[in-house]
């Protein structure tokens, strides 16, 4: 990664305060919510976007989620983490009006990765929030790539290619947002799990597998794009051919059908293609 992005990604604004607070939660058992709470409410932008979330038809309370409290009780705490974190992330990135469409189809593709990667977190039994945000981010790099040289990844397939590696720059973006270590190992080990001698799930084979699987539903940044092959040492650890994945891929299409709505994302139906072996 050279110096001129490694310097873009130090300028990048911080995560709010408000979602390290909540963050920390994950942490120290003492943390008040009720400190996280006020912290939001300080971000309009923040709270706003946060509230549209919750109230998505996914979390099964639309319209009863008025303030931050209510989502603490209704929805719990788990999911305001999360929601937090896709509020934030996706506030932070901006494209001009040309790329619209290509950021719509980023955020899509990053929102099914991430619901993947919790749902395969769970029947594992693996920290599922670790899951979500190291899915959410997976692909950051592109966005740092895109906003850095102006350029259209989905129109430039060399752009990756030129020094400038999106995984790594996405691993260093969760760095300098100082993110546990295992997201950024994930998002730097995404296409190519290391898995090494153990024979355990890491978060790393997680993101992969739901990143293949995304690309095979139909939620792939480019719907032409074929999905990439599993690593079946990733597939093995993860023990994936004894997994039932047809409840999960249905609630993952709700799910982000759901939060697209919510950020005005164009959510347009996906093109399934054959599940990646």
């Amino acid at each position: 990664m050279n110096e001129a992005l490694r310097s873009r990604i130090a300028q990048l604004p911080p995560l709010p305060q408000a979602v390290l607070a909540l963050q920390a939660t994950l942490q120290d058992e003492s943390a008040s919510v009720a400190d996280c709470a006020l912290r939001i409410r300080q971000d309009p932008a923040l709270t706003a976007r946060l509230l549209r979330l919750a109230n998505s038809a996914f979390y099964g309370v639309p319209g009863r989620v008025t303030g931050i409290d209510d989502a603490v009780q209704l929805i719990g705490l788990r999911s305001l983490r999360l929601l937090a974190m896709t509020a934030a992330v996706t506030l932070q990135f901006s494209v001009g009006s040309s790329r619209a469409r290509w950021l719509d189809r980023f955020w899509r593709h990053a929102l099914a990765v991430a619901h993947l990667a919790q749902g395969l977190a769970e029947l594992r039994g693996q920290p599922v929030e670790r899951a979500y945000i190291a899915g959410l981010l997976h692909d950051i790099g592109w966005l740092v790539l895109a906003t850095r040289t102006g350029a259209d990844p989905d129109a430039d397939p060399d752009a990756d290619r030129a020094g400038d590696d999106h995984a790594a720059a996405g691993a260093a973006v969760a760095r300098h947002w100082h993110l546990p270590t295992a997201v950024a190992e994930a998002i730097a080990g995404h296409h190519a799990p290391a898995g090494g001698a153990s024979s355990a799930t890491s978060l790393e084979d997680i993101v992969h597998v739901a990143d293949a699987l995304a690309h095979g539903h139909g939620f792939g940044h480019d719907p032409e794009e074929p999905a990439p092959p599993i690593d079946a040492g990733a597939w093995q650890r993860l023990g994936g051919g004894a997994l039932d994945l047809t409840a999960l891929t249905e609630r993952v299409r709700r799910a982000v059908d759901d939060t697209c709505l919510a950020l005005g994302v164009a959510a347009a139906p996906p093109q399934p293609e054959e599940m990646p072996a």
